[in-house]
């Protein structure tokens, strides 16, 4: 495939992503806007067709008309979660040239250092698909102490920009989630290992969010007062799939969740400061108050002088 036209598709599933629903018209509007239109030639209805069936053809993603909405277009989704994988592998792959793509804006360019969040992603990849437990070496918090696991990866997901291994412990059973890049090794073996039958990974997490993992508790109904810049980022960005604005005002929102409020959830409530506000269920709003002084008491005591020699 020539590597201009495969640019092409990866463009037209950007754009009908990003808009939910649009017209052929305004597709061929941003068609006139694109970069990859050199010389400003109007995008055909017979071409785009053509791209559209090429794109179901090629990665099994499904851009569909809603003649009952205006002749609307849009990307048909399936119940498995497989379109958004396809949508990300996808857009990954529209990359791959990415020194080309680059070219002279690297001056333009500022990235942070972080851990590579892609590390052993491959490895995960292939032991769910061929069913092989993993071997995970961990380090154990507030010592040097290192942990070595036999884990059957159940699921993997991407949560804030970092990847989660989900599995069970082939020995004790017990559900366990790591941040890949807070591994130390990771490695497939040659032991096999099988899924529940009926296994359903959103299920299976049951409301957990990043790396807290119950699936043998239950969800409970959270909701929280937001304000600020923090209302307009939870609304693009949600902090889970169950999120609703439950309540609307000119000053905060109150969105609801059913979740498993565990750590990565409290330590996000708490990262979003004073926007932020519990205020169901009592036991959670009593747990971050009680951070929240504990906090409040670190800065308002003496002992940060003992380091003032520092400065």
């Amino acid at each position: 495939m020539k590597r201009d036209l495969f640019r092409r598709y990866v463009w037209l599933v950007d754009i009908v992503r990003h808009a939910k629903k649009i017209q052929f018209e305004e597709i061929a509007d941003c068609w006139m806007e694109s970069a990859l239109n050199d010389d400003h030639s109007p995008l055909a209805l017979r071409t785009f067709h053509n791209h559209r069936h090429a794109i179901e053809d090629l990665f099994g993603i499904k851009i569909t008309c809603d003649r009952g909405d205006h002749n609307r277009y849009y990307i048909q989704d399936n119940q498995h979660n497989e379109t958004n994988l396809k949508l990300w592998m996808l857009q990954t792959l529209g990359y791959s040239d990415i020194e080309e793509a680059i070219g002279d804006i690297s001056r333009s360019m500022i990235l942070n250092e972080c851990p590579d969040n892609k590390f052993g992603l491959h490895v995960i990849i292939e032991a769910i698909r061929h069913n092989k437990l993993l071997k995970v070496v961990y380090s154990v918090p507030t010592s040097d102490n290192k942990i070595s696991l036999s884990i059957a990866p159940y699921c993997i997901r991407c949560w804030q920009g970092r990847w989660v291994l989900s599995g069970v412990d082939s020995e004790t059973g017990i559900a366990h989630s790591f941040y890949l890049d807070r591994l130390r090794h990771i490695s497939i073996t040659d032991t096999d290992y099988t899924l529940p039958e009926g296994f359903d990974a959103e299920k299976w997490l049951n409301g957990s969010i990043g790396s807290d993992i119950n699936p043998k508790a239950k969800p409970e109904i959270v909701r929280l007062k937001i304000s600020g810049d923090t209302r307009d980022k939870v609304r693009t960005l949600p902090l889970h799939t169950t999120q609703k604005e439950v309540l609307t005002n000119s000053e905060f929102s109150v969105f609801e969740y059913c979740i498993l409020p565990g750590k990565d959830f409290i330590r996000t409530v708490l990262s979003h400061g004073t926007d932020n506000e519990v205020i169901y269920p009592p036991h959670l709003r009593e747990e971050i108050g009680a951070k929240l002084k504990s906090i409040a008491e670190k800065y308002s005591s003496e002992s940060g002088h003992e380091y003032s020699h520092l400065v």
